[in-house]
């Protein structure tokens, strides 16, 4: 018999005063044809409306509410049983404001009944969502390296794993920064909005990161539309207030400082920043509270005066989103982020004022930062949200989109996980569009293969602090880490196959120990690889990469000398079928980052189609034939 003791402090926490615990599958008795978990919602609170592929069932032991499902609402109280079907979308709400609602829920694999292999909490499709591209001018490199590679690298990772994951991209085009590009070529912000955006795309679709889905909110009527019903809304529930409140503005200009013409001293750092937020502590302001404000047009000093201006509070949501925020895996930096931002006494933020470029309502123009969490249930795809976005916008998405998001009641809608980036830097400084200073990737993309370019960019990922990139550094990298030691052992591992063996695999024979010792590393790759991608570390996947590659070229030397000696020929066919069986991880593991590459080296390895992501390295096949010697050369794919 064993038991497992309930322990309150074990509970994990979901937003709106929701506390669970999974119960089963339980390592202790392993695979059971069913899941459970265990939930309390507390008083008031409710779970957040969700669907899911398994079928569910709710016993409930304490407490009374309401369970709605599809629409259909009703009361449920102790002893009551709910089943949910596959697919369901559903919420419980506590209605009492004291006594806890606690429900045991069961779920398991509607359509595999007959087997009893069901799987449990089975990973749900995503829609990666990388932060919105402002179309102000070209996209850099200090761009590809954050949220749109990981964004990338991240579908497709869901997709070896059988999950129909959608990449989702939403350019930014009602930014202030595109108001100024456009009066700075004398064009349009919308003429302006549609050539950066379509240069983006361009570039994406170059670089093999186009999205599934691409919305260029100025010519998307029914995006627009969306973003207005929701503001309605929320001007309906009172969480969005329209009145009268001091702005910032330039006389000299005879206009009001919004957002990115606006330039002043954080309030938080004392550094210079634009409207909103601080780049360089990664607070957000209110535009009018920047010290020593001033206009970014004509240089003069900013003075207040009274403007109309809808504003949206995030106070009554705080406590909300420390508890969603409880339940996701936050590293060092976003947890310093989220203890600094709940310490600003007073989250309060314009959310629409006066203007001709942005979506209108009633007057106003709706800020573009508050535009797009409007937009969320418009975008859905179906499956989880997550983000990827850089540091400098972290506001964004560990405070301000959630409370949006609560306030609309879409907490289902909240992203289950948070990539996060730093800066990449040039010459020390952060690669900037509107301030110039970058290295252009288009230009880049038109002299070095994608595949290169992506592994060069996860390799170097600023994921936890700022890193440096230059051309200089990326050319010594592909040259020194990548062209000669792939090269090497991959021509090597061919020639050896063909003239060995006649180009087929062979199978293993008799064994040594530093060939066992091998084989257990190609799994210890493996299970790196896949906590790398998990985590959202392409920098651990990249250095994953690397040492297979060095590691097995330091093999294949040590094992070449088994070649043409007589009585060794059963170890030497063991030596060459687990460098094959490594040819054919690393064609796997790269496969996220390197699609060209593993797709070719796939191809040559005689397989005819990609593996889906591996519990286990996987020897080929004995007798499969293998391209000759230049097959497996890495030139071939660089």
């Amino acid at each position: 018999m064993l038991i497992r003791k309930f322990d309150r402090a074990q509970l994990e926490s979901e937003p709106d005063r929701v506390l669970f615990k999974d119960l089963y599958p339980w390592d202790a008795i392993g695979d059971t044809p069913f899941g459970a978990s265990l939930a309390v919602v507390e008083g008031g609170g409710a779970t957040m409306l969700h669907s899911h592929h398994p079928a569910e069932t709710f016993f409930i032991f304490q407490g009374r509410g309401t369970m709605t499902c599809n629409g259909e609402t009703s009361s449920v109280a102790t002893g009551d049983v709910v089943y949910l079907p596959p697919g369901s979308r559903h919420t419980l709400k506590n209605d009492s404001d004291q006594e806890a609602l606690m429900f045991l829920s069961v779920f398991w694999d509607a359509e595999a009944d007959e087997t009893p292999t069901a799987v449990l909490r089975t990973p749900m499709a995503r829609m990666l969502f990388p932060s919105p591209p402002t179309p102000n001018g070209p996209l850099h490199m200090g761009h590809l390296s954050g949220p749109y590679l990981a964004a990338d690298v991240l579908c497709r990772f869901d997709r070896l794993k059988g999950l129909d994951s959608k990449l989702v991209m939403v350019s930014d085009d009602h930014q202030t920064y595109t108001r100024m590009r456009a009066e700075s070529e004398e064009s349009t912000p919308a003429e302006t909005a549609i050539k950066y955006a379509d240069q983006a795309v361009a570039l994406l679709q170059a670089f093999d990161a186009r999205p599934d889905v691409w919305v260029h909110p100025s010519r998307d009527e029914s995006y627009q539309a969306a973003v207005r019903a929701a503001f309605t809304r929320l001007v309906e529930a009172g969480h969005v207030v329209v009145r009268e409140e001091d702005a910032l503005y330039c006389e000299a200009c005879d206009e009001f400082l919004v957002d990115g013409y606006a330039v002043g001293d954080c309030p938080h750092c004392g550094a210079t920043c634009r409207g909103f937020f601080c780049e360089t502590c990664c607070l957000p302001n209110k535009t009018v509270d920047l010290d020593d404000a001033g206009c970014l047009h004509c240089d003069g000093d900013a003075v207040r005066k009274p403007l109309r201006q809808a504003f949206f509070s995030l106070e009554p949501f705080r406590q909300p989103i420390l508890q969603y925020l409880g339940g996701l895996k936050l590293g060092p930096r976003l947890l310093s982020l989220v203890a600094r931002m709940q310490a600003i006494p007073d989250l309060t933020f314009a959310v629409a004022r006066p203007g001709d470029w942005g979506i209108e309502h009633d007057g106003l123009r709706i800020s573009p930062w508050f535009e797009v969490p409007l937009a969320s249930e418009h975008l859905a795809t179906g499956g989880q949200q997550a983000a990827c976005f850089g540091a400098d916008n972290a506001f964004l998405y560990l405070m301000h989109d959630p409370a949006v998001l609560l306030a609309l009641g879409q907490g289902a809608l909240l992203p289950r996980a948070l990539v996060v980036n730093e800066h990449l830097l040039l010459d020390d400084r952060k690669m900037s569009t509107s301030a110039g200073h970058a290295i252009d990737a288009a230009a880049v993309l038109g002299q070095v293969n994608s595949d290169l370019v992506r592994l060069f960019l996860a390799t170097v990922r600023p994921e936890a602090s700022d890193a440096s990139c230059s051309l200089q550094q990326m050319e010594a990298f592909l040259n020194q880490s990548v062209l000669a030691p792939w090269q090497d052992w991959l021509a090597s591992l061919g020639r050896q196959v063909a003239t060995e063996c006649g180009s087929k695999a062979p199978a293993p024979g008799v064994w040594s120990a530093e060939q066992s010792d091998y084989q257990d590393q190609l799994d210890v790759w493996l299970r790196r690889a896949t906590r790398g991608y998990e985590s959202g570390s392409l920098a651990e996947v990249a250095r994953t990469l690397h040492e297979l590659v060095d590691r097995s070229r330091a093999f294949d030397a040590a094992q070449s000398h088994l070649a043409g000696i007589p009585g060794l020929e059963p170890q030497r066919a063991t030596a060459l079928a687990l460098q094959l069986a490594a040819a054919r991880l690393l064609a796997t593991l790269a496969a996220p980052i390197m699609p060209k590459f593993s797709a070719l080296l796939t191809k040559h390895l005689g397989l005819t189609k990609a593996d889906s992501w591996p519990h286990e390295a996987h020897f080929l096949p004995p007798g499969q034939r293998v391209l000759a010697a230049a097959g497996l050369s890495a030139r071939r794919y660089f």
